[in-house]
């Protein structure tokens, strides 16, 4: 019996032992981490600040000063409210000022080249009442590291080239992509569209139908209370509203889906749609779900393909292929035989 308890005496030592190890050798690896993230992201504050306490951000970056405004959940720019700005962008901006940290100080030199006379990017943050302002020049070439100046100090300091880079967008390149017009092509009932782009303009009606899932060149079902319930599965397809019986082709249908549903690239507010085309549009387009019809205009300025939703006075930016989606007329959608 004693045998046995200097037996557990001494297995509980050692498991007391090697817990104590790997409690340390844990604490160990933290404090390596740390240190890591540390020497990466710099240990001289230089700010600190909540992003919630945040209300302004306005940076010039090649010769553009743009002017971010933020109310604790979503951010503006403070002479265009209507831009749809990326949110993630901003976001990005604001943790890099929140808790700005500099790896190495300098005692600046008058013969030293730091580029702080033409920066990069010059900052300016207010949180609270709080308003300070960095300056980022040159990037050291051995360490991949910037230098910065902050105003009031005049020391120069070195810290991570991420963060200036999540400043480096003039205001085209804070746009967030979306559908302006909100629309779902899963959802849509009709599509009426008129294309003015040819010799001659046409018009071209369609509908969403529900077929037999396991024979989708049948006959469309008008009504599928009944007939549903007896074959138990049905879906969806595109027909011209006056031909529901023949087919059409699934890529040109698709083409005009992804159109309605898909994301603008650019937007500009305040514009003059005879200036981008709208005086003499290419396309028109009345979308609806069954509750909501979608009017879009498109049009071909100068330099490109542009979109106007009804009551939105933004002209929007669109790729090539949107237009020339609504370029085939009704027979020329029809499935080759």
């Amino acid at each position: 019996m004693k045998a046995k308890q200097r037996t557990l005496i001494v297995l509980l030592i050692l498991v007391i032992v090697a817990g104590g190890a790997l409690a340390l050798l844990t604490f160990s690896n933290r404090k390596a981490e740390q240190a890591a993230s540390e020497a990466e992201e710099g240990s001289i504050s230089l700010s600190s600040f909540a992003v919630e306490d945040l209300t302004e951000i306005q940076y010039t970056y090649q010769g553009e000063t743009v002017s971010l405004l933020y109310d604790g959940e979503n951010w503006t720019l403070a002479d265009d409210p209507g831009y749809h700005l990326d949110q993630t962008k901003c976001d990005t901006m604001a943790t890099a000022l929140a808790d700005l940290k500099a790896k190495r100080q300098l005692e600046a030199q008058s013969d030293q080249d730091y580029g702080l006379d033409a920066p990069i990017v010059t900052v300016t943050v207010t949180a609270g009442e709080e308003t300070n302002t960095f300056t980022f020049g040159d990037t050291n070439t051995i360490t991949g590291d910037i230098y910065l100046q902050k105003d009031g100090d005049s020391a120069v300091y070195t810290a991570s080239s991420s963060k200036v880079g999540c400043f480096e967008y003039g205001k085209a390149d804070l746009f967030g992509s979306f559908n302006p017009a909100g629309i779902t092509s899963s959802s849509l009932e009709t599509i009426d569209y008129t294309y003015s782009g040819g010799e001659e303009p046409f018009s071209v009606s369609l509908k969403a139908v529900s077929v037999a899932a396991d024979d989708a060149s049948s006959e469309a079902a008008s009504s599928t209370s009944d007939s549903e319930a007896d074959s138990g599965s049905y879906t969806t397809v595109w027909r011209l509203a006056d031909d529901a019986d023949t087919e059409l082709d699934e890529d040109k249908v698709n083409a005009i889906l992804s159109a309605l549903g898909g994301y603008v690239s650019g937007q500009m507010t305040d514009a003059d749609p005879a200036a981008y085309g709208f005086d003499q549009p290419l396309v028109t387009v009345d979308a609806s779900d069954g509750e909501t019809t979608h009017r879009l205009t498109y049009a071909a300025g100068t330099d490109g393909y542009y979109l106007m939703v009804e009551g939105d006075s933004s002209i929007y930016t669109v790729d090539t292929t949107v237009p020339e989606a609504f370029s085939n007329t009704a027979e020329q959608l029809k499935a080759a035989s």
